[in-house]
């Protein structure tokens, strides 16, 4: 196979618990993430030598300091392979909007290169790698739902949830997750309601594990952007339950009733400026569909 292109979803994080700062500097966080149908495009094609990057948006870059190209690097060297690789990637997923965008890229540079070069290497294999580039890449290794542990490289695999519509509403702002967790300033925090959570989804109980969505980080995000508190304010007027910021935000996701719901309240933000897509969640990993 000479070229490969791939689906490279985003995702929500339906909880997110902080536990603790960890003697690394990172934190160790508890978290039930879930992908989402929002996908990114990232095409793979053989080339002679080096690694290529081409993008559109100029906010990524397309040099070493791209995650894909760490991720091919890392590979290419893992497997002793001397020939290179061109990413193509067609963005999507908000950039530095805490939905993991620049991590599934990651992901699906590593399960592409794993196919255009027929290196044969495991799902398993490829996410401990992933540990290595960033703490949210093994999460799109995932088929769907997962409860994520330590600083995002240890994921456990759940049942997927029911595909639930979605409005996923970004205020046009970049934040720092870097600055985000140095204004956090921790509580005793314990991860047993995720795990509560977590069983509810398990035992079918979706509605009541809806009812439960948290993320710790969400009342710095609102304290230092009020154009994310009024995002999500107006999310919560719109209908949304719950409406959360995902990860370090700034993107705010509502989950809707009804795909007519989600459509309606997506062109009412988009009306007023705001960069909003109805779309659901993922059952199964796009990703894996691709296998030749």
């Amino acid at each position: 196979m000479d070229r490969v292109t791939l689906p490279s979803p985003s995702k929500i994080n339906l909880y997110l618990e902080v536990l603790g700062r960890r003697d690394d500097g990172y934190h160790e966080i508890a978290s039930i993430a879930v992908l989402t149908e929002l996908c990114d495009t990232v095409t793979l094609e053989r080339r002679a030598s080096g690694i290529t990057i081409g993008v559109a948006d100029p906010q990524v870059p397309s040099g070493p300091q791209n995650l894909c190209y760490r991720a091919a690097d890392l590979l290419l060297r893992h497997c002793g392979i001397t020939a290179g690789i061109n990413i193509q990637i067609e963005k999507r997923i908000p950039i530095s909007g805490g939905m993991g965008g620049g991590s599934s890229n990651a992901a699906a540079t590593l399960w592409g290169l794993n196919l255009v070069y027929e290196l044969g290497r495991s799902r398993e294999e490829l996410m401990c790698l992933g540990g290595e580039l960033g703490s949210d890449v093994p999460l799109f290794f995932s088929q769907g739902a997962a409860f994520v542990k330590g600083r995002g490289e240890r994921v456990e695999e759940m049942p997927a949830l029911c595909p639930r519509w979605l409005v996923i509403a970004n205020p046009g702002i970049a934040i720092s997750t870097a600055s985000v967790y140095g204004r956090l300033r921790l509580p005793l925090t314990s991860e047993r309601a995720g795990i509560r959570m977590r069983a509810l989804f398990e035992s079918g109980q979706e509605d009541a594990a809806l009812c439960c969505c948290f993320n710790r980080l969400e009342d710095v995000v609102l304290q230092a952007y009020p154009a994310v508190a009024e995002l999500k304010q107006r999310m919560v007027l719109l209908g949304a339950s719950p409406a959360l910021v995902s990860g370090s935000g700034p993107t705010v996701f509502g989950v809707m009733k009804d795909a007519d719901m989600a459509e309606r309240v997506a062109s009412t933000l988009v009306e007023t400026g705001v960069r909003a897509v109805a779309c659901r969640t993922l059952d199964r990993n796009p990703m894996f569909a691709v296998t030749q």
